[in-house]
């Protein structure tokens, strides 16, 4: 099984906007475009599936921008991934578009463990939340640039012993 770039993106603005969401969770394409590094036009084209697809809620103008629909904690990664995906073909068996040139098509059975495999496959993603995929989202929202604007942490520089400066932060 092999999700495409278009799913990885997707995953990736979920995620960020999971970051955003105890903030208010508004996000712009522009904000999103440069934490990851990734084409406006591709992020426009996933921005507008998620809106369609009722997973995030999108706000035009001034202070608009994109927000998840629901808590973090109630979306699976697996219904993330089946609205990116369009193909879930792993042999070409799968596609029923496709005319089979196999001769053992009539009798084979592996297309249906085939088919197992990728249920399976979704079954697990659906038991992880897009808030769970974040594995310490404190870390990510820093590396993102992604900023609580509740939670602020003061930094107090000071002077050690040595003369040398040292930062503190304090939680409020």
């Amino acid at each position: 099984m092999h999700l495409t770039v278009y799913t990885d993106y997707t995953l990736r603005v979920m995620m960020y906007l999971a970051l955003k969401y105890p903030d208010g969770g508004v996000a712009t394409i522009g904000e999103i475009a440069g934490a990851y590094g990734i084409s406006r036009n591709h992020l426009t084209k996933i921005i507008h599936e998620l809106s369609q697809a009722g997973l995030i809620g999108t706000t035009r103008g001034r202070s608009g921008g994109a927000r998840l629909a629901r808590p973090p904690g109630e979306i699976s990664v697996g219904e993330i991934v089946r609205v990116a995906e369009k193909d879930f073909a792993v042999a070409r068996c799968h596609d029923m578009t496709v005319v089979h040139d196999c001769a053992i098509f009539p009798a084979c059975n592996l297309r249906r463990r085939l088919y197992r495999a990728v249920d399976a496959f979704l079954h697990e993603l659906d038991t992880m939340t897009l808030w769970e995929a974040i594995a310490a989202p404190t870390v990510a929202a820093s590396v993102l640039g992604v900023v609580d604007r509740r939670e602020r942490i003061p930094v107090a520089v000071s002077r050690s012993q040595s003369g040398t400066r040292q930062r503190a932060g304090v939680r409020p």
